[in-house]
């Protein structure tokens, strides 16, 4: 297959309206300052220190949670650390037509290094002048600051056409070097294309000797919505807007591949699992409804597509959806865990008896909810999640019995003593030990239902009568 590196797709993206895709914001600047300051009753969303809490009320099943699966609740409730992200200036806004939301939120994986430091990035949206900020949460200092600015790195200016967060998977070579490549928040229309853009930059920093650096754009044209680094080959893997792939090679510093699958296979642009073994990299084709599995080889610049399926969501008239969150490791009955767009869960081995092997395990919670990031423990038995869009806990999915665990319901928790109410959760992450949970959760200070503006880092400190890794 010919290596297509530079100008793909670039005539199409050109054409695409920014007006098609914006929508009007629900309430001014103005209004929202008014309601932050009403529901922020204790005054906490300039405060960059944890507070810390536990309640019995954590384990106390919420009237609206409706899942009708088989789960237990946690004995013993945790203690919860919460802090409102720092550094997310401005906090209001002028009126901007270049942004679909105004409104600071994190839409990417929580990434951990070896020595047990974590980091995650927050962004504005703004697709003319857009903040990103990366952040450092060490656990050992107790302390959450901003760690960089992308468009520190980039060389972005109040007047630059941007690209609007970071969307993918954040990756640390064994130096330190953690790799990360940007998506747009706005679409592009052809005034950015006259101005300048290109497409989404990729850029690394070295969380030791802080020395950062801007790549460029490897895939001229396109856009990075989802990528993941295999960190033991040095191999960063993303998707374009239109279904193309690219590899870059973290060691050489080149392009390796940029391209799209053949047979008019499409790379399902928000999943992206690297199996750490074969360093090959999968999805499911998004081509038809089938959702198949398909994988990416970079070493042979080789792709393959399944007759296995993604399995469908018995609560949804048995739906069956693209590939979502998935774990990063296996677990230790040799299985990488998995959920899809509409919340059915299963379990996934790449090279089974007869090749890649998929097993349905029901759904995530409720009738099947989204999860994007799903750590497995030290020992290989527990599955950690958050459902992203609904009143759901905390959940400890047990691989050995096959059962899930509630550790905790926080929402209504912190809405009641704080004000403060989030949803949508992306990025979360375990302790090298084990002994707790790290989640970036989008929520804000506007009552119930409303979920950017105010993101936090929320720990939660896992009892160990809870996480008794014994097989």
């Amino acid at each position: 297959m010919k290596l297509i590196r530079y100008g793909i797709m670039l005539s199409l993206l050109c054409v695409i309206s920014l007006n098609a895709f914006s929508a009007e914001k629900e309430i001014t600047e103005e209004e929202r300052q008014k309601l932050n300051d009403k529901f922020d009753k204790q005054k906490i969303r300039h405060k960059h220190e944890f507070l810390v809490d536990t309640s019995d009320t954590f384990l106390k099943r919420p009237k609206d949670d409706t899942t009708a699966e088989d789960f237990t609740i946690a004995k013993v409730a945790p203690e919860v650390k919460f802090m409102i992200v720092p550094n997310m200036e401005p906090e209001y806004f002028d009126e901007h037509d270049e942004a679909y939301m105004i409104a600071w939120a994190n839409w990417a994986r929580v990434t951990r290094s070896e020595d047990n430091r974590f980091f995650f990035s927050v962004s504005d949206h703004l697709g003319f002048g857009c903040h990103i900020n990366i952040y450092e949460y060490n656990p050992g200092r107790n302390v959450v600051f901003k760690l960089t600015s992308v468009g520190e790195i980039v060389g972005w200016t109040d007047q630059s056409y941007t690209d609007g967060k970071i969307h993918g998977h954040m990756g640390i070579m064994p130096d330190g070097t953690m790799w990360a490549a940007t998506h747009y928040g706005v679409h592009p229309d052809s005034t950015w294309w006259a101005n300048g853009y290109r497409g989404s930059w990729l850029i690394s920093y070295n969380i030791n000797t802080h020395e950062s650096k801007n790549w460029g754009v490897p895939l001229i044209g396109n856009m990075l919505p989802c990528f993941n680094v295999d960190t033991k080959r040095g191999r960063l893997v993303g998707t374009g807007a239109n279904y193309t792939v690219l590899c870059w090679d973290c060691f050489n510093k080149k392009v390796t591949y940029a391209g799209y699958p053949p047979n008019g296979w499409e790379w399902w642009r928000r999943a992206m699992l690297c199996d750490e073994d074969t360093g090959k990299f999968w999805t499911s084709d998004n081509s038809d409804g089938n959702h198949r599995l398909m994988s990416f080889d970079p070493e042979l610049n080789k792709f393959e597509r399944y007759e296995v399926a993604m399995p469908p969501n018995t609560y949804q008239n048995n739906k069956v959806a693209a590939m979502r969150g998935y774990t990063d490791h296996k677990a230790a009955d040799g299985y990488f865990y998995g959920g899809t767009y509409n919340g059915a869960m299963f379990k996934f081995k790449s090279e089974g008896e007869n090749g890649p092997e998929i097993v349905p395990l029901g759904v995530t919670w409720g009738e099947g909810q989204d999860v994007l990031q799903m750590p497995v423990s030290p020992g290989g038995r527990y599955v950690y999640y958050q459902p992203r869009t609904f009143t759901s806990p905390l959940v400890q999915y047990d691989v050995r019995t096959g059962k899930k665990k509630a550790l905790c319901w926080l929402q209504d928790y912190y809405f009641e003593k704080y004000g403060y109410y989030y949803m949508s959760i992306y990025g979360l992450e375990i302790s090298k030990d084990g002994s707790f949970i790290v989640m970036c959760v989008n929520g804000t200070f506007q009552g119930k239902g409303k979920t950017y503006g105010h993101p936090s880092l929320i720990v939660v400190e896992i009892p160990e009568t809870e996480r008794q890794e014994d097989w």
